[in-house]
């Protein structure tokens, strides 16, 4: 074969996110090798911010859906899955490769008809990547156990559901039955951490925050919303200014729960103490200005603030749920606490604010770790191999029709 494979990747927006980075990325990695990519998104929430203009400048292919959106509503749906329909009908792609929850559920139906109407030799191979996952943590019971079946229902239409951590792979099989071990590779995450290696110095960056050189520095970096729970650092944050009122807190990020971290900041007279940054395009800067980064999430994939702050040599406390343990050993390479213990997680800030000397350790094992794991070229690898090896599988190739 001498034309070039096409994939069509669809999200349901392409806000400022681990999701979005991961597609982004994909994209620029395998259309140099060789795959012809075209990327299908919604649009960004209001108070969100946006890759779009990013990803034009950097030649990546968009295919614009307003009505794809990260929320359910029903006539925007229909009309955001006919326009999928119609997408994946004129492109004919080889590989449909879904991201996050609705829009792979829409994907991934779209798909299934496509295929029905073609032949063996012509249908796409259909990949879902669970960045995190809605099974838990997001809703109530009812609503869980709806969520779960409507997945199960979807693995039936998907040629391979990718997680990004082996916990997450225990989730899908075991914990939740989600689809078969065999369906369900592992494919950890990928990212370009050379900027976060040509970091500026310490004291530059934090001259650049208007923070002084002495000053303890906790980061938060991410959506400020329920399943991050945001609230519950600015909680343990205060038991840290208890015992040192120097320390400080930065938030970068943004979203619905922003009015309620700042009535939080108030209630706790932490005004002058914790600074909320908005998003931030100069994270490297951010990180090598901070002493730890904090995630205090419900539920995680496997978070990219964290390999982000890792590679940049910077200590890290994260609750332990999801795809975290995974990412970080417990006084390896950071700390973590369990979920809801705001007080196991100021004991944390805490022992790392009186010990530099193990923030530094923390953090040189945290670079080594993501550095030999993550690596962007590696994931596009990866991807590339499965996308092949799954097509011939699909479509049934053998000899020099086979892609793989």
């Amino acid at each position: 074969m001498t034309e070039s494979l096409r994939v069509v990747r669809i999200i349901a927006r392409l806000n400022v996110g681990g999701p979005a980075r991961q597609v982004l990325l994909l994209d620029e990695r395998l259309r140099a090798r060789g795959w012809d990519s075209l990327v299908a998104h919604g649009r960004v929430a209001i108070g969100e911010s946006s890759f779009e203009e990013s990803a034009r400048i950097s030649g990546v292919r968009l295919h614009p859906i307003p009505e794809l959106g990260r929320r359910i509503h029903v006539w925007s749906d229909v009309v955001a899955f006919a326009r999928l329909l119609s997408l994946i009908w004129c492109v004919k792609p080889d590989v449909v490769h879904t991201h996050t929850a609705k829009a792979g559920a829409l994907g991934r139906v779209a798909s299934a008809i496509y295929n029905g109407t073609r032949s063996q030799r012509h249908r796409c191979l259909v990949v879902h990547t669970f960045h995190g996952h809605v099974l838990n943590g997001y809703f109530g019971p009812i609503a869980n156990h709806l969520v779960r079946m409507i997945e199960r229902g979807l693995a039936h239409l998907s040629d391979r559901l990718i997680a990004i951590s082996e916990r997450q792979r225990e989730d899908l099989v075991s914990r939740y039955s989600i689809a078969r071990a065999d369906a369900v590779p592992i494919v950890p995450l990928g990212l370009d951490l050379s900027a976060l290696l040509e970091a500026p110095a310490r004291a530059d960056a934090r001259a650049t925050l208007a923070i002084p050189g002495d000053a303890f520095v906790v980061a938060f970096v991410g959506r400020l919303v329920p399943i991050k729970q945001p609230l519950a650092l600015i909680d343990a944050f205060a038991k840290v200014s208890a015992c040192n009122r120097a320390a400080r807190l930065l938030i970068a990020g943004d979203g619905e729960l922003r009015h309620q971290v700042q009535d939080a900041i108030r209630c706790y007279g932490l005004a002058g103490q914790v600074t909320l940054l908005g998003w931030r395009n100069d994270l490297p800067a951010l990180y090598r200005a901070t002493d730890v980064v904090a995630l205090t999430s419900r539920n995680e994939g496997t978070p990219v603030a964290l390999i982000e702050a890792m590679a940049a040599g910077t200590a890290v406390v994260a609750t332990s749920v999801g795809g975290v343990p995974d990412l970080v050993s417990d006084g390896v390479n950071g700390l973590l606490v369990p979920f809801g213990d705001s007080g196991a997680m100021a004991d944390a800030l805490t022992r790392l604010m009186d010990d530099p000397d193990e923030r530094d350790r923390l953090g040189r094992a945290g670079r080594a770790h993501v550095m030999a794991r993550y690596d962007a070229d590696r994931l596009a690898g990866d991807l590339d191999r499965l996308y092949r090896r799954g097509l011939a599988e699909k479509r049934g190739w053998t000899g020099a029709e086979d892609p793989a």
